[in-house]
């Protein structure tokens, strides 16, 4: 696990675990609290009549993704790291997760990390995420002010084989993202509303996908989050029920 890696999730872990017992969430608390760069993007969505709500894009935690740490780059898993044993997902102890079955699910490998290529829900969703939740905000928060955030929450952004018994294996593309906010009026202790989107995978050739500076999964996650951005529209009534 790298050191970033590592400041994210404990930094993220406190935010989860401090925040909630003021049921108040800013900019300036999420920095202070992840105490890492770069990793929260927070910001008050406001309505014309004067309702708001704090909407935070982040790295999904892993007690908030089946004990998975989220992709931050895309990552890329051949046979090969199945094969010889490499990459088996990074577990969550620190966090006080185990070795369960999905650990040796191959969406579940480490793989290899695309540099070139970051997790594009904050620069990309998290914008056009806010654009619908300030039109649903004009038409239904009546000026009500919230008090606990919305997370928007990475979780997978993958290319995996698709058989490991084929020489020249294609590749599926998965894109999560998890939105959650626990209920107006609830504690720390209280449980959280959750609606995760995982679009239909996209199968091509790597070649297909590797080519053009990966062209195509620029261009298939794209739609794949046009897409959540229609559930997310469908969910914000139960995610933003007063």
């Amino acid at each position: 696990m790298t050191r970033a890696m590592a400041c994210h999730l404990q930094g993220l872990k406190s935010m989860m675990n401090k925040v909630f017992m003021t049921g108040a969430l800013s900019l300036t608390v999420l920095t202070v609290l992840t105490g890492c760069a770069g990793n929260l993007n927070s910001h008050k969505v406001q309505a014309s009549n004067g309702s708001s709500l704090e909407v935070a894009t982040i790295f999904a935690p892993a007690d908030m993704n089946n004990n998975r740490y989220p992709d931050v780059k895309l990552r890329e898993v051949s046979p090969a790291h199945s094969g010889a044993g490499m990459g088996l997902a990074v577990l969550t102890a620190a966090l006080g997760g185990g070795i369960g079955s999905n650990s040796f699910d191959k969406d579940g490998y480490k793989g290899s990390s695309i540099d070139t290529m970051p997790e594009p829900t904050s620069a990309w969703f998290g914008p056009k995420a806010e654009s619908k939740i300030h039109d649903w905000l004009d038409k239904n928060g009546n000026g009500y002010v919230y008090k606990q955030p919305l997370f928007v929450a990475a979780a997978q952004w993958s290319l995996v084989y698709t058989d490991m018994s084929a020489s020249n294996s294609n590749y599926d593309l998965t894109y999560r993202v998890k939105f959650y906010k626990r209920p107006e009026g609830g504690t720390m202790l209280s449980a959280y509303v959750v609606s995760e989107c995982a679009p239909a995978r996209v199968t091509a050739p790597l070649n297909d996908w590797k080519a053009s500076n990966y062209a195509k999964v620029t261009q298939e996650t794209q739609k794949m989050m046009d897409a959540c951005l229609l559930e997310l529209d469908n969910q914000l009534p139960r995610l933003l029920k007063k």
